[in-house]
Order: structure tokens, then C-alpha cells, then sequence
């Protein structure tokens, strides 16, 4: 068989940089306190030296570092020693963080820790300039750590809009989907369901909230956003879990006239059970959505308890082309812990077999928080404690009946190996179809939105080129 070296090729997920929202969330309740500056260490323009540089210049009292992603915890402790190193407190949150606050403490660089939502915890850390006493925080005293009593979840309709006035001009020009300009948007927090290999039910204590239409309707309509996107992003881990709410949301996008396009996250089986509500979101400018199929085995599916079948997904997929939007996608390869090569292959060859736009392939990963974490630690199955290995990319796992090696080949040949934009040509007919043409009319003609023309022109063929 061909040698497909190391998972360590492009994907175009990962060329996807999005605005820092978390950050700018804090910022909205802390900036009338004190002077604030938001460095994103995404940027390829950054590198732990300009951070330095920038903490030298500003000289902070307190620098906090957000992160989500188990893998980015080396890099946020090193920029917490530089912060360190030039006399300000540190403080770490997010998601790792959050579920492993214990660890995460422990290095002498942190000073405290953020647990769960950040925004009126540290504006009280910034008012009292103590953690004593502060809900939501963990710290060192005397030697000792103290872990403050959690704190309530935010009430999302009283919730502040971002701001997004820190960003660089390097930062405006690098949040992108595919070269468009975009914008990033949050209007839920929180899922209702428990995944074994996901942690956001936990982080959100298995809670879901929503903001207000009009708020939401309010920041579409904001220069920042209306000025600067040809895309808006939702965010939202789950953005169809109120169908009624999403249908509302809908209509009043539809009569304010605004016209853009949105991308966003769903689940296979709310386009199965709410075909209605994805006509409306299609009506309302909704184009891309990204759907964690994660398997195509009935089996694993249930193990990791998805909660939906491949009949489902099969049909999720036809409804969605008929209504043209355009599919991304994600699929787990060993999401069974008792997958062969031979299953490895068969789940590769469907791939290929489905009308899928943007399918990447990712390897189970257990994060902390997730009963597949306990499942792995209780059955002896971790190969390594190194959390920069926690990407998705590399294995973490041990298999009985496949090797570290087999799952890099096979991970490195299905995303070698799955088109990228399969059938353009039919998918552009069949969007045209499905939309209209007074769909992409009237939101590319738009001011704001008639650069698209030429960008659209020359990205297509070379990322078909580059992730070929």
C-alpha cells in the first residue's frame, strides 16, 4: 500500500481562523475599568516574541490567557511565564482550564485559574484585585490551592455585546472562511446532550441558554459586523436546539432585510426531525453548516452516544442538498475502541460514496471531562499524558486490534484520499437550483458583500488544487 507518511498534511479546518469572541466578551466588562489590549496568538503574524514584546510595552497588571483546546495548554503556560517574567499576575480559562483546574494551577508561571464563564469573574477580580472570596476562581495561597465555589451561569439575555475595536489590522485581515471576510457571532451557549467524547454539556453543566432576538438582531445590524462580513459564523455548539426560537430568529433576519450568509453548527438529527426549520434558516441566508457525523457504524454511533443512526445521516445529507447548502463535516476514524483496518477502510469507502462537500477525518480523542476520558483511564487504554498530543491528529488511544502506525496511515489516506468539493460544477447548478438566483443576488451585490465576485473567482481553484 502507498506510503502516506504522518498526519500532518493541511486540512482546511485548521487554515480557519475565527475571531477571538471569548476574549472580547471580557473586554466588553472590563473596559470601563481599566485599558485594555487583546493579543490573538493565532495570528501566523505572532510568536511568543511579539507577545513579549507587547506585554513589555504595555506593562499589564493582570494578563489572562483564554484557551479551549487541551493541545494549547503547553504554549498558554509559556506565555504565562513571559507575563510572569515582566511582573504581571497571570490568569488562565477556558475550557481545559475549566475541567482540569487542579493541573492547570500547578505551574508556578499560573496564578489563577477561571472556571467556567469569565465575564463577571474577572471584572470582580479586576474591582477587588483579589481572588478572595471571587466565585468561579481557583489560586494559590500559601502554598495551597483554593478553589472558590462555582459561579452561576450568566444570564444570557442580560449579556453584553463583544467589542470588537481591539483587533489589529493583521487580525481584521485574518479572520476569513476560505479568503471572505467574516464575522463570528454567538447566540446559545450550552448542549443538551452528552456525547462520551465531548465536554462542552460539562463545562456548561448540561444547560442551554439563549440571548434575545432583538439583541441578537441589534449586533447583525452593527457597523462592525454589517461593514466588515461577507460571512457570519455562529458560533453556537448547537445551534438548532429550539426550533421555535430558531424559526423566530429567522423570520426577524428576514424583515429587518438583512442579507448576508451564515455558516453554522447542527446536528444530523435535528435536519431530520425539523426539515422545516432549515427551509426557513435557507431563507434567511443560512448557506454552510458543518454536521459531526463522527461514524457511519450504527454501533459506534450508539457507544458514543450520538444518539442517531446512519439512515439518519444518509437522509440528513439529501435533505440539506435539496434545500442547497453546501455540507462540511467531520468523521472519527476509530470511533469504535474495538475498530480493525478492515473497518477503518469500510468507513473511508462510504465516505467517498456520500454527496458531501468539505468531509474531514479526525482520530477519537479523549479529552478531559468526557466519560471517554474516565472509560480510557478505567481500561488502561491512555498512551500518553502530553496534552500538545491532544489535537485530533495524533494518537492518544491504545487499540487492541489497530496500531498507532495504522491509524496514522489510515487517518492520512482518508483525508488524502476524500475529494474536496466533489462535483462543483453539478453543486453549483444544483445551489442555483435549490436558491435561486435572487438568493446570491441580492446579498453579492450588497456593498459590502461585492468583493466576494473576484475572491470567489480566484480561491475555489486553488484550494481545489491545494487540498486535493
Amino acid at each position: 500500500m502507498p506510503n502516506y507518511g504522518t498526519p500532518s498534511h493541511k486540512l482546511w479546518f485548521y487554515d480557519q481562523i475565527f475571531p477571538p469572541l471569548g476574549l472580547e466578551y471580557i473586554a466588553a466588562y472590563i473596559e470601563d475599568l481599566v485599558e485594555v489590549r487583546i493579543i490573538d496568538n493565532r495570528l501566523k503574524t505572532m510568536n511568543l516574541e511579539v507577545v513579549e514584546k507587547v506585554i513589555k510595552g504595555f506593562h499589564p497588571d493582570y494578563v489572562g490567557i483564554s484557551y479551549i483546546f487541551s493541545f494549547q495548554a503547553y504554549i498558554s503556560c509559556k506565555i504565562a511565564e513571559i507575563a510572569k517574567s515582566h511582573g504581571s499576575q497571570t490568569v488562565i480559562g477556558g475550557w481545559h482550564p475549566t475541567l482540569v483546574p487542579d493541573e492547570m494551577l500547578a505551574p508556578s508561571s499560573v496564578d489563577i485559574i477561571v472556571r467556567g464563564e469569565g465575564e463577571i469573574t474577572f471584572r470582580e477580580l479586576i474591582q477587588k484585585n483579589s481572588p478572595v472570596g471571587i466565585a468561579g476562581l481557583s489560586y494559590k495561597a500559601n502554598g495551597k490551592q483554593i478553589h472558590n465555589p462555582d459561579r452561576d451561569l450568566l444570564d444570557l439575555k442580560q449579556i453584553r455585546q463583544p467589542v470588537r475595536h481591539y483587533r489589529s489590522a493583521a487580525a481584521k485581515s485574518a479572520y476569513t472562511f476560505f479568503g471572505f471576510p467574516l464575522e463570528s457571532i454567538e447566540i446559545s451557549r450550552g448542549c443538551p446532550y452528552s456525547c462520551t467524547f465531548c465536554c462542552i454539556h460539562k463545562f456548561y453543566r448540561n444547560r442551554y441558554r439563549n440571548r434575545e432576538i432583538l439583541d441578537v438582531i441589534n449586533e447583525l445590524q452593527s457597523r462592525e459586523i454589517k461593514d466588515r462580513a461577507s460571512i457570519v459564523f455562529i458560533v453556537d455548539d448547537n445551534f438548532v436546539v429550539d426550533p421555535k426560537y430558531v424559526i423566530a430568529l429567522c423570520d426577524e433576519i428576514i424583515q429587518s432585510g438583512i442579507k448576508m450568509f451564515f455558516r453554522t453548527q447542527v446536528r444530523v438529527d435535528t435536519v431530520v426531525n425539523y426539515p422545516e426549520v432549515f427551509k426557513k434558516m435557507a431563507d434567511a441566508g443560512f448557506l454552510f453548516l458543518f454536521l459531526g457525523f463522527e461514524s457511519f457504524s450504527d454501533r459506534a454511533l450508539k457507544q458514543l452516544n450520538k444518539q442517531l443512526t446512519f439512515k439518519q445521516i444518509k437522509s440528513a445529507i439529501k435533505i440539506l442538498y435539496d434545500l442547497g447548502y453546501v455540507i462540511q463535516g467531520n468523521v472519527i476514524l476509530g470511533a469504535d475502541l474495538n475498530d480493525s483496518k478492515e473497518d477503518l477502510e469500510t468507513t473511508i469507502k462510504i465516505a467517498k460514496s456520500l454527496d458531501i462537500d468539505m468531509l474531514s477525518f479526525t482520530l477519537l480523542t479523549s479529552f478531559p471531562g468526557t466519560k471517554l476520558m474516565e472509560q480510557v483511564m478505567e481500561e488502561d487504554m491512555l498512551l500518553t499524558e502530553d496534552w500538545t498530543n491532544f489535537n485530533e491528529l495524533l494518537p492518544t488511544i491504545k487499540y487492541p486490534n489497530i496500531t498507532t502506525d495504522e491509524l496514522k496511515y489510515y487517518l492520512t489516506k482518508a483525508n488524502k484520499e476524500m475529494p474536496f468539493f466533489p462535483n462543483m460544477i453539478n453543486r453549483f447548478v444544483n445551489l442555483i437550483k435549490a436558491r435561486g438566483w435572487k438568493f446570491f443576488i441580492s446579498r453579492i451585490f450588497q456593498l459590502n458583500q461585492i468583493r466576494m465576485v473576484p475572491q470567489l473567482l480566484k480561491t475555489i481553484p486553488s484550494l481545489m488544487k491545494e487540498y486535493k
